[in-house]
């Protein structure tokens, strides 16, 4: 079983009532990322922290009912400890660059596991770089408990009750888009988001098993092109590219007609013509359109996404794929191409995959992406050339690009001496030394400090 998040659309009068909530929460939220965002969860867990909350009693004068101050406080609080234990990751990352001691590693894996990083100047100064002070500018949600609200199905639209103390104000019915006969609500905390008019009701279910996984191995490479393409040489979710061209395009054209309405309208109020200034900040410069075009195409990319992955997962019992999660140090790019990857949710891709393995019973490992785009994957050496989408081999034969790197993202998955978070400079040796032909040129090459590396990726390559 998987637990999934699932959202109902909601209609409600008492859309004014929400909305006050919602402020009131905003204050909790900012304030206690104001005060644990960073150095303040030194030592402390959530329970800690929630407990330290409470005895202070900041918010117990706000106009809110205690239940959705006190959940929104836990949320908040996991919120915060969640970004942390994503900067650790990096930590960890960082610690095994610097040095390979094993007794160093694990003096200073142990300071950080139990959260005693301030004990070490490198520590503190490398956890500070990845662990900087949080802000929250979050403004339309707050926490229902489970046992502060109800259900019931009127005019066959299942209606949600929110039971608020009575000094607070009375309880809110909110109904919604579903008839309630596959939405299971008992003993589930509810968020409640309010947007615009609209308001929508977040829950969290049990998803159940999904069918069988496939019975082989299989690499990915994850493209802009396409979504993915794996080591069988099959192409999943070619709709990805377009999609996110025609979206970023759009936007790099709204933008620039946006900003010569930005300088009109600084124009005219610099001369005086305020009302006419403020018409076209009001009429010609919000902001709903875009995000409601922003959602849309978010949205669109994400089913390709988890198509794709269902379709490789229906082949493959493990899978394979790179962790891109690090920016390749040392590429500049141009304009469109860094407009286009500002776009590109490459998270989406990783998630789908991730979330699908899951699911379906299968495995995914992770790899290190370093050179897997310009190995040969039929010898397993550091040699030939990439070009756009077209891979030369040094004995002349030509293959598909994105299909060799998914090779090699296959094979690394049993590759024991190349490890996740390895530097590509180490892993440069390692490719050397296993070439029977490296010579003295390739040696001095691993040495440069500016050795270039580049990704797997096909939107890495020439487009």
């Amino acid at each position: 079983m998987t637990t999934v998040t699932r959202t109902l659309y909601a209609t409600s009068s008492h859309v004014a009532a929400l909305r006050g909530t919602c402020k009131a929460m905003a204050f909790v939220r900012a304030d206690l990322w104001r005060r644990y965002g960073a150095l303040g969860t030194v030592g402390k867990s959530a329970v800690d922290i929630r407990k330290e909350v409470t005895a202070a009693g900041w918010y117990a004068n706000l106009a809110v009912d205690g239940t959705i101050r006190a959940e929104t406080t836990k949320d908040v609080v996991n919120d915060i400890l969640t970004y942390k234990a994503a900067a650790c990751v990096k930590v960890r990352q960082a610690i095994a660059k610097r040095t390979a001691d094993e007794a160093e590693r694990k003096r200073l894996y142990t300071l950080l596991k139990r959260d005693k990083w301030l004990e070490d100047k490198y520590l503190h100064r490398i956890m500070r770089k990845y662990f900087r002070h949080g802000v929250s500018s979050c403004d339309n949600q707050f926490i229902v408990r489970s046992d502060k609200h109800e259900s019931r199905v009127r005019d066959g639209r299942l209606v949600k009750t929110l039971h608020i103390a009575r000094q607070y104000g009375h309880p809110i019915e909110l109904t919604t888009n579903s008839n309630g006969k596959s939405v299971n609500l008992k003993g589930c905390n509810l968020r409640v988001i309010v947007k615009g008019d609209a308001i929508e009701i977040h829950y969290a279910t049990e998803k159940a098993k999904g069918r069988l996984c496939g019975t082989g191995e299989i690499g990915v490479d994850k493209g802009y092109t396409e979504a993915f393409t794996d080591s069988d040489g099959g192409h999943h979710g070619q709709s990805f590219g377009p999609v996110l061209s025609a979206y970023s395009e759009q936007v790099a054209k709204t933008g620039k007609a946006r900003n010569r309405l930005h300088a009109l309208e600084k124009a005219y109020r610099e001369s005086g013509r305020i009302a006419k200034a403020d018409r076209i900040r009001k009429c010609n410069l919000g902001r709903v359109k875009l995000q409601a075009r922003r959602d849309r195409a978010k949205q669109r990319l994400r089913t390709i996404a988890y198509q794709s992955a269902h379709t490789i997962v229906d082949k493959a019992a493990v899978v394979g794929s790179e962790d891109l999660t690090s920016p390749i140090k040392g590429r500049s790019q141009w304009r469109s191409y860094n407009r286009r990857m500002s776009a590109w949710a490459k998270g989406v891709l990783a998630q789908a995959i991730d979330e699908v393995c899951a699911q379906r019973g299968a495995t995914h490992v992770v790899v290190n992406a370093a050179y897997t785009s310009q190995m040969d994957s039929f010898t397993g050496l550091l040699e030939g050339k990439r070009v756009g989408d077209k891979f030369y081999r040094v004995n002349g034969d030509v293959l598909q690009a994105d299909t060799n790197a998914a090779r090699n993202v296959r094979d690394r998955i049993r590759d024991r001496d190349i490890t996740r978070y390895m530097p590509h400079l180490q892993v440069k040796q390692i490719l050397f030394a296993r070439s029977s032909g490296a010579t003295e040129r390739q040696v001095a090459s691993v040495g440069r400090r500016k050795s270039r590396q580049r990704s797997a990726d096909k939107s890495n390559a020439q487009l």
